[in-house]
């Protein structure tokens, strides 16, 4: 296992990664007390407005407009996913590989 892969399964082990908006806030604030403002990062968000359950007739149901504790449970089920991380990590370490690659050979 990589290193990078090392530190996010590390990384995944111990933080939670669903959390309400404001809790996200926080940590947010605390990463550009850390990195700046003016950071890169990458950023998937979804949210009650996303949880949506499209019927036979093509309607779509919004099961947890009025249910934050289903939209809690739903974004638990989908945080504990570890092919999520898996699969973003391994597109950041082949974007790195290429970018880092690409870079390299501009500078000659």
């Amino acid at each position: 296992m990589s290193l990078i892969k090392t530190y996010l399964h590390n990384l995944q082990s111990q933080t939670q990664m669903n959390y309400t908006l404001k809790q996200l806030q926080e940590r947010i604030n605390k990463m550009i007390e850390k990195q700046g403002e003016d950071a890169y990062c990458g950023a998937w968000i979804y949210t009650k407005d996303d949880v949506c359950i499209v019927t036979d007739d093509g309607d779509e149901l919004y099961p947890c407009e009025n249910n934050p504790e289903l939209t809690e449970r739903i974004f638990y089920q989908v945080g504990d996913c570890d092919h999520i991380y898996t699969c973003i990590q391994d597109a950041v370490n082949d974007a790195t590989e290429e970018q880092y690659m690409q870079l390299q050979q501009e500078l000659v």
